[in-house]
């Protein structure tokens, strides 16, 4: 390892998944002149490749809902700027309620849509039939269609943000890890990495599941943890899962579903989703299964019960695959975003809770604003790294909240 300073720049964003690779651009569009993006692996390559990728908009912690719009606009940005796709695919939302607490709370949700003006309608069970063929409808009591929904391929979201931040200017360092933060008097001044010494007044920490082991370095504890996510896909079959199949929302069996390129991507809410110590997880882009083998058979028959209840078909169709990723949960369901108040030129941008793929244009753009110190699009307040207190985020207890937070969790994606 060389400890020589190899370069001065403006910006350092450290992690390029979708949430590095959209505040690299952010930077770079708003004329921050060098900004260089680095990753141990390469773009996308860690757990935003194993993204199920729901573009949900209408959210019930609203404070989510701008910054995915912002992602959406982004979308539309960059793909035309670099000629990229990013996989979107506008197929909308069925948001299904077949329980008397699940009515009110999707009127709740409706409600929530009006007022950002995010597309809904009702719809009725012989439309929902003709949406999804293999769905059961007799428990269903009412749904809600959003028809702007996407969908999308979280790699390709990352490669199109990062090759629209190097058209801006930006560059993109691969295959170089970050193993110590610099820092000076409470102000950042660079990182040192496996080539070398980097100078900078601006670090964004945007390392995912990694995030706090650079963080703590500074004596700063970001408020999240590694949580899995684990979903399925069916084997294919076209005619029951067409390309212009909708995705789901099914609160009552605490599950969601997609199509997945003629077969059916579902996930199911455990009610106590393994968390891990970052020390512990593969640094490694790889497939290993996350937790015990059995569990994805033994989740399905545990907590599977009220989906397949949806889906009468299910033991006849086969599973191709069962997936496993992570996704880095805060207590409280909420980004952790910004700076950190005592510490000059440090910035979080990661605890994705799930929608980090829907958010991360959005929080990308926050970002470049608060390093500007320009006025924000929308309030960051919920998304403060010193929101809590008196907590050790690698510790047994705090991790372990951060997961109950997932458990919980019942809108989409």
């Amino acid at each position: 390892m060389e400890n020589n300073v190899i370069d001065s720049v403006d910006a350092i964003v450290i992690g390029a998944g979708t949430i590095g690779c959209a505040t690299a651009w952010h930077l770079a569009k708003r004329s921050v002149n060098k900004v260089l993006l680095i990753d141990r692996n390469t773009i996308g390559s860690g757990n935003t490749s194993k993204a199920a990728s729901l573009m949900t908009l209408v959210r019930t912690k609203e404070e989510l809902i701008p910054l995915i719009q912002e992602t959406y606009k982004n979308i539309d940005e960059i793909e035309q700027e670099t000629g990229e796709k990013t996989g979107k695919n506008k197929v909308g939302t069925l948001h299904i309620a077949s329980s008397e607490e699940s009515v009110v709370n999707l009127k709740k949700i409706v409600a929530i849509a009006n007022k950002h003006h995010i597309k809904n309608k009702e719809i009725g069970i012989e439309e929902v039939k003709k949406k999804v063929t293999w769905l059961d409808t007799s428990s269903i009591k009412k749904v809600s269609f959003m028809e702007d929904d996407s969908f999308l391929d979280a790699y390709l979201l990352a490669n199109a943000f990062a090759k629209a931040a190097k058209l801006k200017g930006a560059t993109v360092m691969q295959n170089t890890e970050v193993i110590e933060l610099l820092s000076e008097n409470n102000q950042i001044t660079g990182v040192k990495t496996t080539k070398g010494i980097i100078k900078s007044s601006i670090v964004i920490d945007s390392a995912g599941a990694w995030s706090n082991l650079l963080s703590l370095q500074l004596n700063i504890p970001i408020p999240m943890a590694p949580v899995r996510s684990i979903y399925w896909i069916t084997e294919k079959n076209d005619k029951l899962f067409p390309h212009d199949h909708p995705m789901i929302v099914m609160p009552d069996a605490m599950a969601y579903s997609r199509p997945e390129n003629g077969a059916l991507l579902f996930g199911l809410r455990e009610e106590n989703s393994p968390h891990f110590h970052p020390n512990k997880l593969n640094p490694k882009p790889n497939s290993d299964f996350l937790g015990p083998k059995d569990d994805e058979w033994d989740i399905l028959e545990n907590y599977g019960k009220d989906f397949i209840n949806y889906f009468p078909e299910f033991e006849e169709i086969g599973m191709k695959n069962c997936i496993t990723g992570i996704s880095t949960y805060t207590p409280d369901g909420y980004y952790t975003v910004g700076p950190f108040p005592n510490f000059k030129g440090f910035y979080a941008a990661t605890g994705c809770a799930g929608a980090g793929v829907a958010g991360s244009g959005g929080i990308g753009r926050l970002i470049a604003e608060m390093i500007l110190k320009i006025p924000l699009f929308t309030s960051a307040e919920k998304f403060r790294i010193d929101r809590f207190s008196d907590f050790d985020p690698l510790s047994e207890n705090f991790r372990q909240k951060c997961a109950d937070a997932r458990s919980k969790k019942k809108d989409g994606g």
